[in-house]
């Protein structure tokens, strides 16, 4: 079997490829964020030395695996990865420019790291961590799960959920689904609703954040207001959505999902940017998010305002961190070609701003009635000038028309 014979001599990447090398210029940015720090999944990172520790775990898990169905099992997975050998190699970009590996070798490698993802997520979702050191460790537990959601480090998702099936479609236990996405810790529904194919784990966690595609915009923008300088004008946040496609913008409060910073969680986001930009530009839409985040982030004090309404979850520990979080993750984006889903919520948010009477009702809003005791005292004070004035009126009117 020879697995390079389907690339033409423009060395274009196959319909199918979906496996992508994170392009130098995100690398530039931040380099640790796409590569792996404990686990190889796929031909990306294979033979690292730094990674070789957990070669001896998949072996591990392998036998376990074994123990759990049957060598039958084994020898299915074994015929359904030769019979699918040149679809799986043509889902990975560049693959054959520096690769050359024996079929047989290739085999093996896909097989062994499929049945350890399998492995590791049933036993996260039989709650085995008392048992297993790779999960009972909680730091453990997270790295590997950084590790599994980066760009280079995937497997085809058919493969992983076909080698399931196959191993399970007589029994009573959930789908890979299921356990992929208990251990991501990503709400299954959200991905059922999901019409695309699933490309692998990179795009479950995209799934997560985009449900739908939305609706672009006709209008073009180049910059939204801050944070801060929207809520002077009189615009209050919220966060009252649950994905980021659902961001509202009505009568003068604007809604937004809670993203929660954190380092894994920016490691992932960078890593579904990555996919995005690489596989599907014209529908980049956690980039288009993200440059929206980006407009409303410019200082210290506009995160500062986002994590007071709920906006940002706070696991970065300072506000500086947010803010040049934020501020790097738009870096290298092409940023021309997203879609302009949120371009109107944009333009409606400057020209809440650019009017004049809004300014002012919000400084009333927020020197005179920002809180309940200063709003009564406000409207008291209101209305001894108002007394006070009739009273002085109606003295100045009783001497000029004295009363009969």
């Amino acid at each position: 079997m020879q697995l390079i014979l389907w690339l033409d001599l423009d060395f274009e990447p196959a319909p199918e490829c979906c496996i992508y090398r994170v392009p130098k210029r995100f690398r530039e940015v931040m380099d640790k964020a796409y590569s792996p720090q404990l686990i190889s999944i796929g031909p990306f990172h294979h033979g690292n030395e730094n990674l070789a520790k957990m070669e001896r775990q998949k072996s591990r898990y392998y036998q376990k695996f074994c123990e759990r169905t049957s060598n039958k099992t084994l020898e299915n997975f074994l015929s359904f990865i030769k019979q699918n050998a040149e679809r799986i190699y043509r889902c990975y970009e560049e693959l054959a420019f520096e690769y050359e590996y024996e079929p047989s070798k290739f085999v093996e490698m896909i097989l062994k790291d499929a049945v350890f993802i399998i492995e590791f997520c049933m036993r996260h979702s039989e709650k085995e961590a008392a048992d297993d050191f790779l999960l009972k460790r909680e730091w453990f537990r997270l790295d590997l799960k950084r590790d599994l959601m980066l760009l280079e480090n995937q497997l085809p998702f058919f493969v992983l959920k076909d080698l399931y099936s196959l191993a399970f479609a007589s029994s009573d236990k959930p789908s890979f689904i299921s356990v992929a996405c208990l251990f991501l810790e990503i709400e299954e529904k959200q991905i059922l609703s999901h019409k695309k194919e699933i490309k692998h784990l990179t795009d479950l966690v995209r799934c997560s954040f985009v449900r739908a595609d939305p609706q672009d915009s006709n209008e073009k923008i180049s910059k939204v207001y801050s944070a801060t300088m929207l809520h002077e004008a009189g615009v209050d946040f919220e966060a009252g959505v649950t994905t980021l496609l659902d961001v509202e913008f009505e009568k003068g409060k604007l809604k937004l999902p809670t993203f929660y910073a954190e380092f894994r969680a920016e490691d992932a986001t960078r890593n579904v940017m990555a996919f995005e930009q690489c596989h599907c530009p014209d529908e980049a839409y956690v980039c288009s998010y993200i440059q929206l985040l980006d407009y409303l982030v410019d200082t210290d004090e506009d995160v500062d305002l986002l994590v007071e309404k709920g906006i940002f979850d706070n696991g970065m520990g300072s506000s500086s961190a947010i803010t040049n979080m934020i501020n790097s993750l738009m870096v290298g984006i092409a940023r021309a070609q997203l879609p302009t889903c949120y371009a109107k919520i944009g333009k409606d948010l400057n020209e809440y701003y650019d009017d004049s009477w809004n300014h002012t009702t919000a400084t009333l809003r927020h020197v005179y009635f920002n809180n309940l005791w200063r709003g009564t005292g406000t409207v008291a004070a209101f209305v001894v000038v108002l007394l006070t004035l009739t009273q002085t009126v109606l003295a100045i009117m009783d001497r000029v028309v004295p009363t009969k």
